[in-house]
């Protein structure tokens, strides 16, 4: 089996805009059962990168001679071959040889393309792979690695997951964004084991049983598991260890009497009892530690072992044995002179670390001379000569030696060091103080006891599972301490405070003294990542009922109207602290003519008080609704889609000075054909204000069906939306059921259906169903309040 992998992910995003077989009517033209490559966020001008070593065996830049555009072909050996297409310019030419991570061109959307990405292509020589020609395989399998899909570590929990919330790959499978709940059994009736953060991986260990299938998934990964016992403490250090004392902080120790021992971070060790308090060093985790007295504030006293220190140690006025000034005068009488077995030294320059057990001193080199005396195991020593056979001569103060002979006996002769060349190392500089916490394991590289992160950055956690709080940011290539074994998808780190950034904000600006982390997140975006919502009333007052109703449906993303009451939005936000949000402006038409500033003086005080209430960075912004219809404004402030265009740019403008940094989409129109004195027909509508979409961040879609037009058909009309905007993200901004003849439990049912046909496209953002609650008997067969539509998606 060849080892061929990715090395390198293609491009500055890890998002998927388009999968492989994807859209296969699309691509019948062709001659291809489906979109023969996958389609990777990449806007105008950004890098491409190799995905593995090769060889430049094409570079086409005629970009209209080719469905590709400009694109580059690599041979990578062992007959595997990629192409990179819809390229602006290549920066490669044929016959060079690349690294993975290199550097291939930037991206464009030249060739048969819609918008700008990049097309990733991979081919096998010899390979048929599900009826696609030349040799084309699927690379999904190859980047899946670099999105986090890995194996993740044990111990395991075993349960039952709904397929719909998950994304299956050979035997891993991914929790959809929102997460979903472990049951104990293939029933939504089951016992809930816990609620499974999105993106979490786990592994699936055979067949469904109806709509679950059984998994293994990392005790770590279950954010409510309870902690585990802490170990034993070991014995207390014997008299042959040299110990320090020192001041550990409490809450990373586990204490049994008077041992304790370190937590799964390490400590670090201090002289005072204050977090300033000189650092003289970590502890490594697992260590025993010996309690000496009271704690005090947040600090216990504690004696550890010399040994048991990782990486520098800075300890204040720790004697070092001083070398004679001339080998021919007597030595300081506090120390004591002999003979070393070197292999239990750790030698750094002229001076050394005595091994964990001990050395017993010897009066010349070799182990039939007399024993002077124990050396205590991580005691400092000198090198004071050079080497003879297996032994070196040192000298150690005699408070580190135990048992030392009574008469000291002669001490063979030695060769002394030379003066040194270079003047003697400056003294130590004092240790960086470091933050402990979980990094996500695919995103560093581990060599040891360190690591380096990826060159996104890593997300520092506070514990080891994908909703942990965000403790801080740890720029690409940076290196950290690993203190232990992963558990789940995360490796227990600590990390330089100097180097240690605050966890980034995008709605704030960054500072010009700090390195900005990527535009994309340090941590892949999950396969599944279509968010799973609902629209609050369709009244300005949110009640207590729709409060509970939204607990109960638990969603990723809330749509709430400018003219809602401030109490109810503010409510939803606490209670919904990692929810994104869709706020739609708006307004009342009233077949009056309405120019883009009146609409904006009309809404901007609602927009700025609801916006404080929100996290800016998880709002998309709705401008106006459904402008196709006559009631929101047709025929009164706008003729037709192209004048809607004009119109909506202008508001567009106004609204991107007052809110910068926003990111606002173009309105979901009604969907459907011409009715007479209503409606124009969407496709019409929107075609016609193709400059206004291409303007916007995203475009909101509406999508209703009923037992009489067939979800699967409303799905074709989100396809279309697709097809004609490719690369443009979507949020189903309203979507429902809207008609009678469907039970609700059904309905339900429908949602749970329409949000895993979401996570097939990987441009929409997610849904926000139609309707919380709702004072129009128009809207009674959409609301959800006391329906038990809530209970039913509740469960996923």
């Amino acid at each position: 089996m060849s080892s061929f992998r990715f090395e390198a992910w293609p491009t500055e995003f890890r998002t998927i805009n388009q999968h492989f077989g994807a859209n296969p009517h699309n691509y019948a033209q062709f001659g291809l059962p489906g979109h023969e490559g996958v389609d990777i966020m990449a806007p105008h001008g950004s890098q491409i990168f190799a995905v593995a070593a090769g060889t430049v065996t094409l570079v086409h830049t005629n970009p209209n001679s080719h469905n590709y555009g400009i694109f580059v072909r690599l041979d990578h050996g062992n007959g595997y071959r990629t192409i990179y297409a819809h390229l602006q310019q290549a920066r490669v030419r044929t016959g060079q040889r690349v690294n993975a991570g290199d550097l291939l061109g930037l991206a464009d959307d030249t060739g048969n393309s819609f918008g700008s990405h990049l097309h990733l292509t991979l081919k096998k020589r010899g390979t048929s792979f599900q009826n696609y020609p030349n040799e084309i395989i699927d690379p999904t399998p190859y980047l899946l690695p670099l999105m986090g899909w890995h194996r993740p570590a044990g111990p395991y929990v075993s349960g039952w997951a709904y397929m719909a919330g998950i994304v299956i790959n050979g035997d891993l499978a991914q929790a959809n964004t929102g997460g979903i709940n472990l049951r104990t059994q293939p029933s939504v009736a089951a016992p809930r084991i816990d609620l499974l953060p999105g993106g979490t991986i786990m592994i699936v260990t055979g067949p469904n049983r109806g709509q679950y299938v059984p998994v293994n998934v990392p005790a770590a990964a279950l954010p409510n598991r309870p902690a585990p016992p802490p170990p034993p403490p070991g014995p207390p250090p014997p008299p042959t260890v040299n110990t320090v004392d020192g001041w550990g902080f409490g809450s990373n120790l586990s204490v049994t009497g008077n041992q304790a021992v370190v937590g799964q971070f390490g400590i670090n060790l201090r002289a005072t009892p204050n977090r300033e308090g000189h650092n003289m060093g970590l502890i490594t985790a697992g260590s025993t530690v010996t309690v000496r007295g009271g704690q005090s504030g947040e600090y216990l006293p504690v004696r550890v072992r010399r040994s048991d220190f990782t990486g520098p140690v800075d300890i204040p006025n720790q004697p070092v044995p001083p070398p004679p000034p001339d080998p021919g005068q007597p030595a300081d009488p506090n120390t004591i002179t002999g003979w070393a077995w070197t292999p239990y030294l750790d030698v750094d320059g002229r001076r050394a670390l005595v091994g964990r057990f001990g050395i017993n001193l010897r009066s010349g080199p070799n182990q039939s001379t007399q024993n002077i005396g124990l050396a205590k195991g991580g005691a400092t020593v000198t090198i004071i000569g050079h080497a003879s056979g297996e032994y070196t001569p040192v000298r150690v103060y005699k408070d580190d030696v135990l048992n030392v002979a009574d008469p000291m006996p002669t001490i063979a002769n030695y060769q002394p060091l030379p003066e040194p060349e270079e003047p003697p190392p400056p003294p130590q500089q004092p240790i960086h103080d470091t933050t402990p916490g979980w990094a996500f394991t695919t995103a560093v590289e581990i060599s040891g006891s360190t690591a380096q992160a990826n060159q996104y950055g890593i997300n520092l956690r506070d514990a080891p599972h994908r909703n942990a709080n965000n403790i801080g940011f740890v720029p690409g290539g940076a290196s950290m301490i690993v203190t232990g074994p992963a558990q789940g998808e995360y490796t227990p780190i600590r990390v330089d405070d100097t180097i240690l950034q605050p966890p980034f904000d995008p709605s704030k600006p960054v500072s010009d003294t700090t390195v900005a982390p990527p535009a994309s997140s340090p941590e892949p975006t999950p396969v599944g990542n279509a968010h799973l919502g609902l629209h609050a009333s369709a009244d300005p007052h949110i009640s207590a009922a729709e409060i509970n109703t939204f607990k109960t449906m638990r969603p990723g993303m809330i749509k709430v109207m400018s003219f809602h009451d401030p109490d109810g939005v503010r409510q939803l936000a606490q209670n919904h602290p990692d929810a994104h949000w869709v706020l739609r402006a708006f307004l009342a038409f009233g077949n009056r003519n309405l120019s883009p500033q009146q609409f904006f003086d009309f809404t901007i005080s609602d927009m700025h008080r609801t916006l404080n209430l929100l996290p800016r960075e998880r709002t998309v912004i709705e401008l106006h609704n459904e402008p196709n219809l006559v009631m929101e404004g047709l025929w009164h402030s706008w003729q037709d889609g192209a004048s809607f265009a004009r119109w909506w740019l202008q508001l567009l403008s106004l609204y991107r000075r007052e809110l910068p940094g926003m990111r606002f989409i173009y309105p979901g129109l009604s969907p459907g054909h011409d009715v007479n004195n209503i409606k124009h027909d969407h496709i019409r509508f929107i075609e016609a204000s193709r400059e206004a979409v291409e303007a916007a961040d995203g475009l909101g879609v509406h999508i209703y069906w009923s037992n009489v037009y067939p979800m699967e058909t409303a799905l074709g009309v989100l396809d279309d939306y697709i097809a004609r905007f490719r690369y443009k993200p979507i949020w189903i901004t309203e979507a429902s059921n809207n008609k009678v003849g469907t039970p609700t439990w059904r309905k339900g049912q429908q949602y749970l259906n329409f949000w895993q046909e979401l996570q097939k496209r990987p441009t929409a953002q997610g849904v926000t169903y139609f309707v919380a609650t709702a004072s129009n008997p128009e809207f009674a067969e959409e609301v959800w309040v006391g329906r038990g539509i809530a209970e039913v998606v509740g469960r996923r």
